[in-house]
């Protein structure tokens, strides 16, 4: 039985011996033999895919989505690059000359599609990099080209057509490139042709209130206000500068005593909130002319400025145009002609040749052109329909972006923790190693499942747009440097308050203290009096909402983020859990508001006492008394004495590096608690997150704003945009 056994066994081994032996010089000569094939045939499929689903990323968060995009865009150009360097190769062999027809193809894809120029930013400022890409890729196909011959010369004909259409369109897109980086939106052709330099300062300021009009009417309009030209005032001065400045039309209204009264009127109008419409085809616009080769199309649909530019005998501007018009135009036709010369060339012996991969060279060819002319018509198509067309587009396809808010509440993670590590029986280790229950939230923050993603609502766009209506009514055009101080005016009892906001304390501590503080006063249930439930709720949920965002902008997307918040925010976290896993009593992590109210007990006023007393051992001793009228002005005036200017370093400092976040959050939420109005509550810390929004937006920087136009928009540069059109909010330049 066991010779039986090991003689089976030998006979298997020599039996999988010769298949390997045989099948993998099989394997070997089908992948020569069908290699270009399969890879040109890939190249031509990443690019439909490009084409079809590119432009969803303006639209959606989703992080598959992205990946797989970032997948195709990248492993679009490396296959290019690798089938034309074996078509360098290869392309004399014998029964395969037809494959030299393909390198001008390799260069059209390398042009990519019309609606994806970039994936990023950081690809525009390469754009020397893809500039010497382009050099050294058409030496090589013109290598390639140079070496093919064929008895036709149609076949010739129809290759340099697409060899100088691959060209183009390569050399366009390194072009465009170059339009949307920094370099070039930073350079006085830009300035003086898109920004402010294009229309002279004295008659803007002399037109100033007929600008600020127009601005306002289109903004009612919505969606069909804004044109594409508007759009270069915007990337120029938004996307392009970290200190973006007022516009002169802004300025010079509010200084003439005329603006507030105009936000006002508007403020009355039922359509004012279209304006979001018009920030969002704004922002498309601005997507277009950074991210696809829009620019160029725009230009030759829009206007009658054709005919306008021709008149005159002695104008030198048709020729112009009419070379602008056939470089565009070219690719759209050299395309078709080029497969009827291949169609009507008579292709030789070699290529009509019975051999399987001589007709495959065949039909690769045609698909390579259909494909291609599929591509151009369907672009063109694509484009004509957005443009004269959106009406009849499904509601997704109008969406101008995805309309969700980043949410990331940071005690949800060490609820998420105590839960896992119960779950799993770890809570018994915190009293000999209190970090092994942090540790399950640690990992869900590395993979990312600690931020969620919500729908705006149209309470919260109204509530932004209306306050900042009401702020420039009131003229107070200095919200962009307050962080809720505003709101505050009337509660100056409210020490805490006051003090949590204040100059002296950076940013990112303010909103991780409001954040705490809000959490608890939302989980917090108490009865309370004049209370209108409706608009309390509203305020209430508007309040939940801007609080995540905002810690998702700051700790999440590292706006304003300093190293020494990282870690504060870092050890609020690890306290939470201490506290949770050393407490006596089983709370269930699953009911958020008994897990909250258990993290910050009953004895909360007792403590809140005691605390005040250490905060000011902290705070109030480099206070000086003030008038209470005198501390809100004084706080936002330029301090040009060097004491003054010391005294608030100290501060700084003092609440940059003392800790206790944990208690000065209680008495914050001890402090809101304490208004017993609930509608005044919840309006209250509305207000203080939209004033930290406001705060916020022209902060982010340049380069925030400019990356997230492709990655599903953030709501906070649509509140930018509005506040750069609707009056001076911005900073001065020295803030």
């Amino acid at each position: 039985m066991e010779r039986e056994w090991g003689g089976a066994h030998c006979v298997y081994h020599q039996e999988a011996s010769w298949a390997r032996l045989v099948l993998v010089p099989a394997v070997r000569e089908l992948w020569n033999a069908w290699e270009i094939h399969s890879l040109i045939l890939v190249s031509l499929f990443l690019q439909i895919f490009l084409f079809l689903f590119a432009g969803w990323r303006r639209r959606s968060t989703c992080f598959i989505l992205s990946m797989v995009l970032w997948l195709a865009y990248l492993s679009a150009d490396t296959v290019a690059v690798f089938v034309l360097g074996h078509l360098a190769v290869r392309a004399s062999e014998p029964h395969h000359q037809l494959m030299a027809f393909w390198a001008p193809f390799v260069l059209v894809h390398l042009g990519g599609q019309d609606n994806i120029t970039a994936f990023a930013r950081q690809d525009t400022d390469l754009w020397g990099r893809h500039l010497l890409n382009l050099v050294t890729q058409v030496a090589v196909a013109g290598y390639v080209v140079g070496k093919a011959s064929w008895p036709d010369r149609r076949i010739w004909a129809a290759m340099v057509l697409m060899f100088i259409t691959g060209c183009y369109k390569y050399a366009e897109r390194t072009l465009y490139l170059y339009f949307a980086s920094l370099d070039f939106m930073n350079s006085t052709i830009s300035w003086r042709f898109f920004g402010h330099g294009k229309n002279p300062y004295k008659d803007t300021r002399a037109n100033a209130r007929e600008l600020m009009a127009k601005t306002l009417k289109k903004m009612s309009k919505g969606e069909s206000g804004p044109r594409f030209m508007e759009s270069f005032d915007l990337t120029t001065n938004i996307m392009a500068g970290d200190a973006p400045l007022n516009t002169v039309q802004s300025i010079t209204a509010a200084e003439k005593g005329e603006l507030h009264g105009m936000l006002q009127e508007f403020r009355s109008c039922p359509d004012r909130h279209n304006a979001y419409d018009y920030v969002g085809a704004l922002l498309v616009h601005c997507y277009r002319r950074l991210y696809t080769k829009a620019y160029v199309r725009e230009l030759c649909t829009r206007r009658s400025a054709w005919v306008k530019y021709s008149a005159g005998p002695d104008n030198p501007r048709p020729l112009k145009i009419i070379c602008l018009l056939g470089l565009t135009l070219f690719p759209y036709v050299a395309t078709p002609i080029a497969l009827a010369l291949f169609a009507a060339a008579e292709k030789g012996a070699p290529l009509h040749s019975t051999s399987s991969s001589s007709s495959a060279d065949v039909w690769v060819s045609y698909l390579l052109l259909v494909g291609a002319i599929v591509l151009e018509v369907s672009s063109v198509a694509k484009f004509m329909f957005s443009r004269f067309c959106s009406n009849l587009c499904s509601a997704w396809c109008k969406k101008q972006w995805s309309e969700q808010l980043g949410q990331y509440n940071m005690i949800k993670i060490p609820r998420k923790s105590v839960a896992i590590c119960r779950r799993l029986k770890l809570a018994v280790w915190h009293r000999r190693l209190w970090g092994v229950p942090a540790l399950p939230g640690i990992a869900l923050e590395f993979i990312g499942w600690d931020v969620k993603h919500r729908s705006i609502t149209l309470h919260t766009k109204k509530f932004i747009l209306d306050s900042l209506l009401d702020f420039g009514a009131r003229q107070e055009w200095n919200i962009a440097s307050t962080r809720g101080q505003l709101a505050l005016r009337k509660w100056t009892t409210l020490k805490a308050l006051e003090e949590s906001v204040r100059s002296g304390v950076d940013f990112p501590t303010s909103v991780l203290i409001w954040h705490i503080a809000t959490d608890l006063c939302f989980s917090h249930k108490e009865a309370t009096t004049n209370s209108n439930g409706g608009v309390a709720k509203t305020h209430k949920l508007i309040s939940k909402r801007l609080s995540n965002y905002i810690m998702y902008l700051v700790f999440k997307r590292g706006v304003m983020l300093t190293t020494n918040s990282k870690v504060d925010h870092n050890e609020v976290q690890f306290e939470i859990v201490r506290i949770l896993s050393r407490s006596s009593q089983q709370v269930d992590p699953g009911d958020k508001h008994t897990f909250i109210m258990e993290l910050f007990p009953e004895e909360i006023k007792v403590e809140h006492e005691e605390s005040k007393e250490q905060d000011e051992v902290i705070t109030v001793e480099h206070e000086v008394p003030k008038e209470q009228d005198e501390a809100i002005q004084i706080e936002h005036e330029e301090k040009r004495n060097q004491d003054d200017h010391l005294k608030k370093v100290c501060q700084s400092a003092e609440a940059i590096y003392s800790r206790g976040l944990l208690r000065r959050a209680r008495g914050v939420a001890q402090e809101l608690i304490s208004i017993e109005d609930e509608d005044q509550r919840w309006e209250l810390i509305a207000k203080v997150w939209a004033e930290m929004l406001y705060y916020t937006a022209p902060r982010c920087g340049a380069a925030f704003h400019y990356q997230h136009l492709s990655t599903g928009g953030e709501f906070i540069t649509h509140v930018f945009v509005l506040m750069y059109l609707l009056g001076p909010f911005m900073p001065t330049p020295g803030a």
